[in-house]
């Protein structure tokens, strides 16, 4: 009888170790069997989908050429943003040695957005023999003759850039933004599909949102991005509020949005666009036909390159470099959207990603599409000429406004949505809870200017264009060189906001409590 304990933990033992091996997703046959040498370490916060079929197609290219398999390493933990701060912060802790030029141990960085890659071209600043120097996480990308042409007839979609000027990164795919949502939810909460950013600052949707973080995701930043350069930044900051205090939570990883609202977590959600249409996509063929929607708000997006970067030092250079070609080639960019089944398709997951090669836009070539009706090329629209990026400031503001003090937010948005529209101390509660901090307002010269800076942007020739566009970029750069040179200025920022918002939401508590 002594030795059956002993038996029973060499069991749980095995079990333990065990199970993890039996239920790990299959590798590509091919890969399963690379030599260590020909491994590939790729940064990434794409899904396991985009993973598993981009690795199987890319190896399956290389063994009709003759050529050995390569193993995928995948290092995907956190959103784009925390993934690009790691690189950096093994950049600088390699380069304050001098020891930059032996590599980061990483070969590429695939995917997030332009800001992203372009803070991994800028690298880290270090001092040289007294003088500041300037160190890059990635390298130029070479490009056979002509190819750079073929795949970006032209460098702009919708005023973004395909690629960087000295091709740091490329575009690897296109990316919009929009909101994913469960039907069936929706018909219990009596309330229509939401067809625009600001259908989700209705009341209704009062613990039913799923959001993310704009800390930790590049592709959630770039959503709000897109609202405030959209609607403006006061009538933004008013949308977002509203979505804010309406969400059950913010998820530092963006992927999880899409799939809390399948499962009826969550009524709506803002996700980048494969995310939602992915999970269209795998509940229509699965157990729940049409429950879950996606769309992009008509106008109201911004349509990106999702970039591909080769980094420093790569380990295996020239397979990531191969990869890159591959990548942007028209046997690898149908991968993005054709449908399972179909000839050159995907081998088990649908991806509904947009090709950024504009020659795969044709008749023939959509043919075995998921999404047949989608033409990027034709509909995105530049944001408003001298409109500036507010990307940099959403994060510290957002954590101020909301994410931070979530629990105020939500309980003054309780008492606001409660009260009678006609009474006077309606009124005044919305006022305190729109309330910005003086230095979050944007200083036009005069009213003209602050009601009709939309019309005065779209129109050029405008007399006072200049001036409104000059008013919008001072604004952001004088938060923004204040944080440059100090850059403990936006932890004391985020902490005085932080404080002005919670005083205001507990204000309106408060006064609907006496």
């Amino acid at each position: 009888m002594t030795m059956w304990p002993r038996i029973i933990i060499v069991l749980l033992l095995a079990l333990i170790v065990g199970v993890p091996l039996v239920l790990k997703p299959d590798e590509p046959a091919a890969a399963a069997h690379a030599h260590v040498g020909n491994r590939l370490v790729i940064v990434s916060p794409h899904n396991e989908q985009i993973r598993y079929e981009l690795s199987h197609a890319f190896n399956q290219w290389r063994a009709t050429n003759g050529l050995p398999a390569v193993r995928f390493d995948w290092r995907s933990s956190g959103g784009t943003s925390d993934l690009r701060r790691m690189v950096l912060s093994v950049l600088e802790s390699k380069a304050r040695k001098g020891r930059e030029d032996e590599g980061l141990g990483y070969d590429l960085f695939f995917g997030g957005g332009e800001y992203e890659h372009n803070k991994l071209a800028k690298g880290v600043k270090v001092d040289r023999g007294g003088k500041s120097v300037r160190i890059t996480a990635s390298v130029p990308i070479d490009l056979p003759g002509g190819l750079l042409e073929r795949v970006f007839p032209e460098p702009m979609i919708g005023g973004e850039k395909m690629y960087h000027p000295q091709r740091y990164w490329l575009g690897a795919a296109l990316s919009s933004f929009g909101i994913v949502y469960n039907r069936d939810v929706l018909k219990m909460r009596g309330l229509a599909a939401p067809g625009t950013w600001s259908d989700l600052a209705d009341g209704r949707y009062r613990n039913w949102v799923a959001l993310a973080d704009p800390g930790h995701s590049g592709s959630i930043t770039a959503t709000y991005d897109a609202i405030l350069r959209r609607l403006g930044w006061k009538q933004g900051w008013w949308v977002l509020r509203r979505a804010f205090a309406n969400s059950r939570y913010f998820t530092s990883g963006a992927s999880k949005v899409p799939v809390d609202v399948s499962a009826g977590e969550a009524a709506a959600g803002m996700c980048i666009d494969f995310y939602g249409r992915y999970q269209a996509g795998a509940v229509h063929f699965g157990e729940g036909a049409e429950r879950v929607g996606y769309g992009d708000p008509p106008y109201m997006t911004a349509i990106t390159a999702d970039p591909i970067s080769i980094l420093r030092g790569a380990p295996n250079h020239k397979v990531a470099l191969q990869f890159v070609h591959w990548v942007l080639s028209p046997e690898a960019q149908s991968l993005w959207q054709t449908r399972l089944g179909a000839r050159g398709g995907p081998q088990r997951f649908e991806l509904r990603r947009l090709p950024v090669r504009r020659d795969m836009y044709t008749p023939a070539r959509m043919a075995d599409w998921v999404d047949r009706d989608v033409a990027p090329f034709d509909i995105a629209k530049p944001f408003l000429s001298g409109m500036p990026s507010f990307y940099l400031t959403i994060a510290p503001v957002a954590h101020a406004i909301a994410i931070d003090i979530h629990d105020d937010l939500k309980a003054a948005w309780d008492v606001v949505h409660g009260m009678d529209a006609d009474d006077p101390d309606h009124r005044r509660a919305l006022a305190l809870f729109d309330a910005m901090p003086d230095d979050l307002h944007i200083p036009w010269p005069d009213d003209g200017s602050a009601s009709n800076w939309s019309d005065i942007l779209a129109d050029v020739d405008h007399p006072r264009h200049d001036e409104v566009a000059a008013t919008l970029k001072s604004f952001v750069d004088a938060i923004l060189v204040r944080w440059r040179e100090d850059k403990d200025t936006v932890h004391g920022d985020r902490l005085r906001w932080t404080l002005f918002f919670r005083e205001n939401y507990r204000r309106i508590v408060k006064g609907a409590r006496q």
